[in-house]
């Protein structure tokens, strides 16, 4: 049972001056939804709305309560420990006698002397997310983590002890984050705050992103506008996704793979390409393989796949593994990674994506890659493409290799290649 003197700390004034911050207005319409009980709270906010501090406050709200399991969910740990710093400096004003309960190893944790436990936790390991029943999360950035995580492994979490979740994220087009934001809004618990309703946030660079940014990017991270595809990378991929794509080696086609390499957190992935109809036929995703492994995985594809040519990121340990698969008598061409390469294939992948000049299978890593997929624009103005932090590309980046090699639109068969096909029922489709 709670005491006179933690009722008199947990209350919003009273602790609010312990740790010398007020809420804007937007944050106390945040937290009158928290105080309230709902159990979703879901919030679209502009670039430095003031979400970390936010975030911190409403963590402490439970972390001073006795018996309370929050966790602070983002795609990577440095992402969620942007939170965990402002709520350790919360904590040392609140309750110094228990800074000791702070640790940052393994992970960012606070344990209370009231057994209330406060843990950092990544999106990258799904298996560290099982087995807890949670009071309170805190997801950080969720648009940037995959629905299966929400729905297989920290909604359960809730149940037992009827948790609370806080969404609060940049929008990423309508994804999944838009629906469950349309969803709370039904019960009063969404919110869209633009980046200037932070009343500390800077006009002047409010009006250097709004004059510099493309005006889909300025829209979606700054005034937190749930967009279709425009602010996406790749625009129209579920135009592009056809069932039974995937298929075995037809004798007289041929065919490209595209090689992204890793090795330990990265992961190599093979893409084939069926040149004849530009359709993905194979995927093949893997790491922490040795590089023999890995380059007796290759040649085996390669063979499968009537000689396909090779098209190889070269980049680091790629250049002695091209030769070796040249030494075998592969056909093996190099791609070496440089802002200005990677930016000529994604955005000739972005074209063909764009003009259904390819057909890719329903694989919901290489969806997922291909929508959270995103781009910033540096100080002098460059576009520089790569995944939100946290996340993959390594599919992306191998789709995009062997679209490389693609001449254009599918090859047109010659008329013997159509006599044949009647014959055989192949029933190829999407010639151009």
């Amino acid at each position: 049972m709670e005491t006179k003197k933690e009722k008199k700390i947990i209350s919003d004034t009273k602790l609010q001056d312990k740790i010398s911050w007020r809420p804007h207005q937007k944050q106390e319409e945040i937290l009158l939804a928290v105080n309230a009980g709902l159990r979703q709270i879901v919030v679209s906010a502009g670039r430095r709305m003031g979400k970390s501090n936010l975030c911190a406050y409403i963590a402490l709200k439970f972390l001073l309560q006795p018996n309370k399991k929050i966790w602070i969910v983002a795609p990577t740990y440095d992402l969620s420990q942007k939170v965990f710093n402002y709520l350790v400096r919360y904590w040392a004003k609140v309750a110094p006698s228990q800074i000791k309960g702070v640790s940052y190893r393994p992970t960012p944790r606070i344990k209370t002397a009231g057994g209330s436990i406060l843990e950092c936790k990544s999106t990258e390991n799904p298996a560290g997310l099982l087995g807890e029943e949670l009071d309170l999360i805190i997801m950080d950035e969720a648009s940037r983590i995959p629905p299966r995580i929400w729905e297989s492994y920290l909604f359960p979490a809730t149940s037992s002890r009827q948790g609370q979740t806080v969404f609060i994220s940049t929008p990423l087009g309508k994804n999944w984050f838009y629906h469950l934001w349309v969803k709370a809004n039904e019960k009063g618990g969404a919110f869209q705050f633009q980046s200037k309703d932070n009343p500390y946030f800077k006009m002047e660079e409010w009006e250097l992103a709004k004059n510099t940014l493309p005006q889909d990017v300025f829209s979606q991270e700054y005034l937190a506008h749930f967009l279709d595809d425009a602010a996406a990378v790749f625009r129209g991929i579920r135009n592009v996704i056809v069932d039974n794509c995937l298929s075995d080696r037809i004798q007289d086609h041929y065919y490209i793979i595209g090689a992204d390499l890793g090795k330990h957190q990265d992961f190599t992935v093979l893409t084939v390409i069926d040149t004849l109809n530009n359709k993905v036929v194979h995927i093949d995703r893997f790491n922490q393989l040795d590089w023999n492994i890995q380059k007796a995985r290759i040649k085996s594809l390669a063979q499968r796949y009537n000689n396909a040519r090779i098209i190889i990121d070269s980049t680091g340990i790629g250049d002695p593994i091209t030769d070796d698969l040249r030494a075998d008598g592969l056909v093996v061409d190099d791609y070496l990674y440089t802002n200005k390469s990677k930016k000529q294939m994604i955005e000739k992948l972005m074209v063909f994506i764009e003009q259904q000049m390819i057909s890719i299978p329903d694989n919901e890593i290489l969806i997922n890659e291909i929508e959270s997929f995103g781009f910033d624009i540096s100080e002098n103005g460059r576009t520089i493409y790569s995944a939100p932090q946290g996340g993959h590309d390594d599919c992306v980046n191998s789709l995009g290799l062997a679209v490389w090699g693609l001449v254009g639109s599918p090859i047109k068969k010659n008329a013997l290649q159509q006599e044949l096909a009647k014959v055989k029922r192949h029933n190829v489709k999407n010639y151009i």
